[in-house]
């Protein structure tokens, strides 16, 4: 989201729901100080980055479904996902969940209602506004196929419910007209 030129992207950027340096923060833990030299992506995992890239490149504004899933679904879930992760693997200390921790985020509901005011308040069309939640829903579906080649089916029921319940939450559901 950083390189973007697409304004519409860059106002839902927000630097306190960027978790490259949690991530890493929680890889290190995990595999070590050597890890970005012996981790290689799973294939979902390129997939999933293919995507990005071919978006970024010729459709930049269906990188909004992307910020919409990873960020607020992480946000929204976050805290669940770091307690369950942290449990069933015995982390002590909140060590490994990073990726989970927004603590430069005060109160999780306030801000996801600010970031989806945001949202709304984008000039979309109808199309885009379609494409978009289109866009959404493969980034879904591309992160589930991630989590089974990680995990399982354990995993994807987790991240379904709590996808679901975010989606529920803030009133995000896509409605299908005959």
């Amino acid at each position: 989201f950083v390189t973007t030129t697409e304004d519409m992207v860059k106002k839902l950027d927000n630097p306190e729901l960027r978790r490259v340096d949690a991530l890493a923060e929680d890889m290190e833990f995990f595999y070590g100080p050597g890890w970005k030299d012996n981790i290689r992506p799973s294939r979902e995992a390129k997939i999933y980055a293919d995507r990005v890239r071919e978006i970024a490149e010729h459709n930049p504004k269906l990188l909004i479904g992307h910020q919409y899933t990873r960020y607020l679904g992480d946000l929204f879930g976050g805290q669940m996902m770091g307690s369950m992760a942290s449990k069933s693997l015995e982390l002590g200390d909140g060590k490994g969940t990073a990726f989970y921790k927004f603590d430069d985020i005060d109160d999780t509901t306030d801000f996801i209602t600010m970031w989806y005011t945001k949202l709304n308040d984008l000039d979309l069309t109808d199309e885009e506004k379609e494409d978009i939640i289109d866009e959404a829903n493969l980034v879904f579906d591309l992160n589930v196929k991630i989590l089974e080649e990680l995990d399982g089916s354990a995993m994807k029921a987790v991240w379904t419910l709590a996808w679901e319940t975010f989606r529920e939450k803030i009133g995000l559901v896509k409605t299908t007209v005959n």
